[in-house]
């Protein structure tokens, strides 16, 4: 694998310049993308570019959320209230941390942060997690035998024992999908090199070198370890899922709270859609976000981060998704409520639980989960009813 000399100089730059950098892109973006909605918004409903223009300003200003999250929110449709624009959860990175550390105090965050200690926490506790292979890492990594697992050489030897299975290689403490190869098998033409679903080859060599690229990790999850790669047994879609979508594992990304009378409660559930092959279904890399009938497990309409309109077919088909239930979903709640009860000192998490060709199986935790999320496709704005009561009631216990 040959090194990339821009990916060399921008790991030199400091990580408290290149989120600077990057905080300065996403807001001269933003203003572009909330320029451009603007218009079209402003022809479909008969209103004042300018004026949209202003109120969605008048958020930004306020803290309440970038420019154009306004717009990906929709709340610039005239049908919505002041009291229902204000349900909506900020996006403006402030108000997240405080959100964030009202509900799951920054002290419990390894439990969720850490993928290994995830894993383990949750397994004990009876839930159905992946199966873990091991660890790589230069210093400590290991096997889960107890074997080395440091050198590209003691990573080949892991390798070609899961020739016929693949595996799942991420960061320990990564976010937002980054760096995660989901790899199938050996290739049938060499038993070295490894395919992804998309038909990239890797071998021992490659992964190790991905592993070691670790400027992006270091500027996504501040103070993180980027070093520590997991590799985990790879999960399959549950067939229906297979036929209908594709081999990507799609994940179900559901809210929970630990509300104030001590119980496990729901507040919202997305489908993250992915039709292609790539491991992944972060909407960072096109999924769509669909909005999930907690009663049925049926589909509404998807969103994405880079449009204001919703979506109603699985993209590159003619083939809708609206009204597609979802199987297993019982089984999908129930899973949510038994990991939030496991650990009902964290009093929201984010849950994402893959429907796998053996069940549900809980992928990860995050109690850093992104409202935007479900936000995009819910039919309403989080801060209502059992969530805004919790949060209204830790605020209270504080000032006490």
């Amino acid at each position: 694998m040959t090194t990339d000399p821009q990916a060399e100089a921008s790991a030199k730059v400091p990580v408290w310049i290149r989120r600077g950098q990057q905080r300065l892109l996403r807001h001269l973006r933003g203003v572009a993308t909330a320029w451009r909605y603007s218009g079209s918004i402003a022809r479909d409903y008969g209103l004042g570019r300018i004026g949209i223009l202003a109120r969605a300003a008048a958020f930004a200003l306020r803290g309440r959320m970038a420019i154009d999250t306004f717009f990906l929110y929709r709340l610039f449709d005239p049908a919505l209230t002041v009291a229902e624009k204000k349900r909506y959860l900020s996006e403006a990175p402030k108000a997240n941390t405080r959100l964030w550390s009202l509900l799951t105090p920054t002290r419990y965050r390894c439990l969720y942060d850490n993928k290994l200690i995830f894993n383990r926490f949750f397994a004990a506790a009876g839930l159905p997690v992946a199966m873990v292979f091991g660890v790589f890492d230069a210093d400590v990594g290991c096997t889960a035998e107890g074997e080395a697992l440091r050198t590209v050489e003691e990573l080949g030897c892991l390798m070609r024992r899961h020739s016929q299975t693949g595996f799942v290689f991420k960061p320990v403490e990564g976010m937002r999908g980054h760096h995660v190869v989901v790899l199938t098998g050996a290739s049938p033409d060499d038993p070295e090199a490894f395919l992804t679903l998309a038909g990239e080859r890797y071998d021992a060599a490659a992964l190790a070198a991905a592993a070691a690229d670790t400027a992006a990790l270091e500027v996504q999850n501040l103070g993180a370890n980027p070093s520590p790669f997991l590799i985990e047994e790879r999960i399959r879609p549950h067939p229906e899922l297979a036929a209908f979508i594709g081999p990507t594992v799609c994940a179900v990304r559901v809210l929970t709270i630990i509300a104030l009378d001590g119980k496990p409660r729901i507040v919202g559930s997305v489908f993250k859609l992915q039709p292609k092959p790539l491991g992944v279904d972060h909407l960072g890399y096109g999924a769509l976000a669909c909005w999930v009938d907690p009663d049925t497990g049926a589909l509404g309409p998807g969103r994405t981060r880079t449009d204001c309109e919703y979506t109603t077919v699985i993209p590159g088909t003619d083939r809708t998704f609206v009204g597609y239930r979802l199987p297993l979903w019982l089984d999908v709640k129930e899973l949510a409520l038994r990991a939030a009860a496991a650990f009902p000192w964290a009093r929201a998490i984010g849950w994402d639980i893959a429907i796998s060709d053996r069940g549900p199986v809980l992928i990860e935790g995050n109690e850093r989960w992104s409202p935007s999320l479900t936000q995009l496709p819910a039919p309403r704005g989080l801060m209502t009813g059992e969530l805004e009561a919790l949060c209204r009631g830790l605020k209270a216990d504080r000032r006490g």
